[in-house]
């Protein structure tokens, strides 16, 4: 009797290691798309702030490949870029700001680099499922922009957090939206 409880018990624990081994395999979507979101930041080089970005949006919960996933990162691309450049567009466009032809001149540049941002990043958006070579190039270029505007607002020697803070995000989720779409066929 005594061996016969000892089998059961062993033929029980068997059964609870598989059927554990089977649950973790087959994992709920915010457990995939998390999985998901880790495998795409360990391969930027911000880990840190891609896992923020990425969460930032809740869409990000139910990102089932890494479609959704490039989808959500070129979204925020554009909304980054697109508010970056409107506050530039403000700080250019304001009568009451007395401004020297050196900083009006690194603004003006800035807005036509985040012009091209913006376009880079919609244009990557839409060619995603035609084109993903295409879409992973233009993600990859959105950031040219940012860094450019940085380059420009460094030899003015104009120093705004808003500005330095978008081109940093805009750089950084272009990097982000070039590492996903680089899985993309």
């Amino acid at each position: 009797m005594a061996m016969a409880t000892q089998w059961l018990n062993c033929v029980l624990f068997f059964l609870m290691t598989i059927s554990l081994f089977f649950l973790t395999d087959f994992l709920s979507p915010a457990q995939a798309a998390s999985k998901l979101v880790e495998e795409v930041c360990h391969e930027t080089n911000n880990h840190s702030f891609c896992i923020q970005a990425l969460e930032s949006d809740p869409k990000t919960r139910a990102a089932k490949n890494y479609m959704d996933l490039a989808v959500i990162a070129l979204n925020l691309g554009i909304s980054n870029s697109t508010a970056t450049r409107s506050y530039i567009a403000r700080l250019y466009k304001n009568p009451k700001k007395k401004m020297g032809h050196r900083k009006k001149s690194a603004l003006k540049s800035c807005l036509w680099g985040y012009d091209g941002a913006v376009l880079s990043f919609r244009s990557a958006l839409m060619e995603l499922k035609e084109d993903p070579l295409t879409a992973n190039y233009d993600a990859k270029v959105a950031g040219d922009g940012a860094v450019y505007c940085s380059s420009f607002m460094s030899s003015a020697r104009i120093k705004d957090s808003s500005i330095s803070d978008g081109n940093r995000f805009a750089s950084s989720l272009s990097f982000i939206a070039f590492v996903i779409t680089n899985h993309l066929e």
